[in-house]
């Protein structure tokens, strides 16, 4: 799924990632979302940029662009895509009031394992 979902595309436009500010970030497959490096859209030099910034995982923001999310079904990618959308607007929430508290790496990795068992499946 790609979109241009506010949030998302804001915190793109500013070469943002998300951070690991809620635990949630991890729906995208990491402890954080990256930005891959803008491209023009449509072109191949995009597509490997959004490759390696994914690099495994399920979501990535595309500079000065919007977002994207992979998954094995639409459904389970339009998932994915509304709650970065939905981690975005946290982020650039937080960032309007002095920036969050993030979770350190070592609880993100904890939540990154337990989420191979834990919610809803798809």
């Amino acid at each position: 799924v790609h979109c241009h979902s506010r949030h998302a595309t804001i915190l793109a436009c500013a070469n943002r990632p998300i951070p690991p500010l809620h635990y949630m970030v991890a729906v995208g497959g990491g402890a954080s979302v990256p930005v891959a490096p803008y491209a023009t859209f449509g072109s191949a030099e995009l597509a490997e940029h959004v490759v390696a910034a994914r690099d495994g995982r399920f979501a990535a923001l595309l500079a000065n662009h919007g977002q994207i999310a992979a998954a094995r079904s639409l459904e389970a990618a339009l998932a994915i895509a509304e709650e970065i959308e939905e981690q975005a607007a946290s982020y650039w929430g937080t960032l309007a009031s002095g920036g969050p508290t993030l979770l350190s790496e070592a609880e993100m990795a904890r939540i990154l394992e337990r989420f191979g068992s834990y919610g809803q499946k798809q």
